[in-house]
């Protein structure tokens, strides 16, 4: 049922609801934008894997990408994006951040912290350390570690 104030959401596969989800204007403008900062994150992350983006070009694209209205890990992402060289996140990273997708965002948010836990970026940093992109940051980073 659709009318000028609320769309009223009946059918929430996999979950039990004891009423109707009210969505307003306002809800819906904001996930029809997460969703369109999701598609874009997508479209971004395939163009890197396939080597038609560097990673320089993906923090060129973070940085110009507004999150005003993105949900929580789709924030995330495009902040992690910004500082890309600084984590050391490379073209083998996007299978993490992909998967987490299927999940929440807040569930998301914790999936990735989690995985950058268990991250050695001792040995990240030692792999990178002659390329030109992160090459500089990985410097600083083996110097605190040692």
């Amino acid at each position: 049922m659709v009318n000028s104030r609320a769309l009223t959401v009946n059918d929430r596969p996999g979950r039990l609801s004891a009423g109707p989800l009210i969505i307003g204007p306002a809800q819906l403008i904001i996930a029809a934008m997460s969703a369109a900062l999701r598609n874009e994150i997508r479209r971004v992350f395939a163009e890197w894997q396939a080597g038609r983006m560097t990673a320089q070009a993906v923090q060129h694209w973070a940085r110009a990408t507004s999150t005003q209205g993105a949900d929580a890990y789709a924030a995330l992402i495009v902040s992690h994006m910004r500082e890309l060289g600084e984590y050391l996140i490379t073209a083998d990273d996007v299978p993490s951040y992909l998967g987490a997708f299927d999940l929440e965002p807040g569930a998301a948010v914790k999936a990735i912290e989690s995985a950058s836990n268990i991250f050695d970026v001792k040995a990240r940093a030692t792999d990178l350390k002659d390329d030109p992109f992160y090459g500089p940051h990985t410097k600083a980073i083996l110097r605190e570690l040692t």
